[in-house]
């Protein structure tokens, strides 16, 4: 789990400062949470949900941001 969380910790970060557009950057959760899925066990589900969360809020306010930066 502290991988999972490392590695799309990352992926947040490098879209936030641009190195990755909005579509690498799904893919490359898509991509760490498809390597998580084997090794998850049931008691890091809660954490999972969090962190999945998280990261969906951070990319979603900074796509809104961007938007709204176009349009002005």
């Amino acid at each position: 789990m502290e991988v999972y969380e490392k590695k799309t910790t990352e992926v947040v970060k490098l879209f936030l400062a641009r190195r990755l557009n909005f579509g690498a950057c799904i893919a490359a959760l898509d991509s760490a949470l498809e390597d998580l899925i084997p090794r998850l066990k049931p008691e890091d589900a809660t954490r999972l949900r969090v962190v999945m969360l998280s990261n969906n809020e951070i990319v979603m306010s900074e796509m809104e941001r961007r938007r709204a930066k176009e349009v002005t």
